[in-house]
């Protein structure tokens, strides 16, 4: 049984910012790292997005960022708790109990100045249950660009964003460089000129460190798919397996609490995919299968169930490990028998180990023969029918919200960070390399001695560590 089965996210509005407030501050000040996830209103051209120069890419999110506007932020703080940092090493049982207190804010936005609502943006978040009028009636004000001196600094989001800068805490963002770009535009100050300048910024604006999950899971987990919903509910699984050596805690919130909403999130029992596995093969959809999206959304005839997809693809994965054991083993056992051979010995030991080793392989292959056969029932039409029957034909654990994606988020990370039953910090190695989609290689957050800070990047920061901002 996992640890947590749901999470609480708190709903923060123009009505309730200000009792909301202090909590979250206190909040954000005692998280060890921030998970951090934005909505938005649009994404722009999508090829455009992906344009194979990064200078390109840059100045094209850009145009995005100062057209379109972030709808809902995302904040997620996970605390540690336990031994002390400086003490860990004196502590044999500190890395196989880590544990974390996590607090999760909703916050919705509305932006002052004209903005572009793409039409396929739109749909798919109504699809997910964002609610416009909400966002219009109680979304909290902000203005993008440079501050403005009229403007009240107290309790805005973008002075909310400026102490989560003055605070120096890691962040951690899934595929963000579009977030980071949009968050700078639409809370900070306006985007520099070219993406080297804007690099340098980002090293200064968060000193804590960068840690972009899907770069981590693309270049050293190198899972077979790294869209948010499937690495989130894949660590949940393993960490559920290790009897979750990574504990989740979360305040509780009385009744009475209105603003909390949950989403559920238990982790069901596993498919017995090797009933038929290319039938539960078949009855995935490719397209969400791989990328946590299909164009056909609920119209879609083929499974989005993320437990099957991953139940699939870890079935398959040890398939295609046995393979390769087998023929590492058959591979080693005749070149020990053409040692033999070589050497006189007599085989029949070694012929023996053979005929072992084929009868098993017969045998195998009969029962999984016989297995396939004896459950023949179990095709796709009728596993489609089981899924829809049990309500999971189209299954969501209601992804695609900024605040439990930046839970989502902020999880993979810590997951991550105990993957070897033990607490490696493996923050310098990771941090401040941003998932560039198309590259084999990330972006890098750092400073360039070819570009300096922006000018309006410099009065910003200066202002927010005189604590003017």
């Amino acid at each position: 049984m996992t640890v947590f089965s749901r999470v609480p996210v708190i709903d923060v509005h123009s009505d309730n910012l200000g009792e909301v407030w202090p909590s979250m501050i206190l909040a954000l000040s005692n998280a060890s790292f921030i998970g951090i996830d934005t909505e938005l209103s649009g994404l722009g051209h999508r090829k455009k997005l992906g344009a194979k120069s990064v200078e390109d890419r840059y100045m094209n999110i850009c145009d995005t960022a100062r057209s379109r506007s972030i709808l809902s932020l995302g904040l997620s703080c996970f605390q540690r708790m336990g031994v002390p940092s400086q003490d860990i090493e004196k502590d044999n049982n500190f890395g196989k109990n880590f544990s974390f207190i996590v607090q999760t804010f909703n916050i919705l936005l509305l932006c002052e100045d004209d903005f572009v609502v793409e039409p396929l943006s739109l749909k798919f978040l109504v699809q997910h249950g964002f609610d416009f009028n909400k966002q219009y009636e109680k979304g909290v004000p902000y203005y993008r660009g440079p501050d403005k001196k009229d403007a009240s600094p107290i309790q805005s989001v973008r002075h909310l964003f400026s102490e989560i800068i003055s605070m120096k805490k890691p962040v951690v963002v899934h595929n963000g460089l579009v977030d980071l770009m949009f968050l700078y535009e639409n809370l900070y100050t306006s985007l520099p000129s070219s993406s080297a300048t804007f690099l340098t910024d980002l090293v200064d604006i968060f000193p804590g460190g960068i840690i972009d999950t899907k770069y981590i899971t693309e270049f050293e987990h190198l899972m077979t798919a790294s869209y948010l919903e499937y690495v989130f509910r894949k660590c949940q699984k393993e960490n559920d397996k290790k009897s979750n050596q990574c504990k989740i805690h979360f305040p509780h919130y009385p009744a009475s609490y209105q603003y909390v909403t949950y989403r559920n999130c238990n982790v069901k029992p596993t498919y017995d995919v090797s009933l038929n596995p290319e039938a539960y093969k078949d009855a995935l959809c490719v397209s969400y299968s791989g990328h946590g999206w299909c164009s056909k959304q609920s119209y879609c005839p083929l499974s989005h169930d993320i437990d099957l997809i991953i139940d699939v693809d870890t079935f398959m994965d040890g398939r295609r490990s046995r393979k390769r054991k087998r023929r590492r083993q058959n591979k080693d056992t005749k070149e020990m028998n053409d040692i033999s051979v070589a050497d006189g010995v007599d085989n029949d030991v070694n012929n023996a180990g053979n005929v072992a080793n084929d009868n098993n392989g017969i045998k195998e292959h009969s029962d999984n023969s016989c297995m396939v056969t004896d459950h023949s029932e179990v095709n796709t039409a009728e596993i489609l029918k089981r899924l829809k029957s049990d309500g999971d034909y189209i299954h969501s654990n209601g992804g695609h919200r900024a605040g439990y994606d930046a839970f989502m988020t902020g999880f993979i990370y810590a997951v991550y960070q105990t993957a070897d039953d033990t607490w490696i910090d493996k923050t310098d190695e990771w941090k401040n390399k941003l998932y560039l989609g198309g590259k084999d290689y990330p972006l890098s957050v750092s400073k360039s001695s070819f570009s300096k800070h922006s000018k309006l990047h410099l009065e910003k920061i200066n202002r927010i560590r005189n604590h003017v901002a």
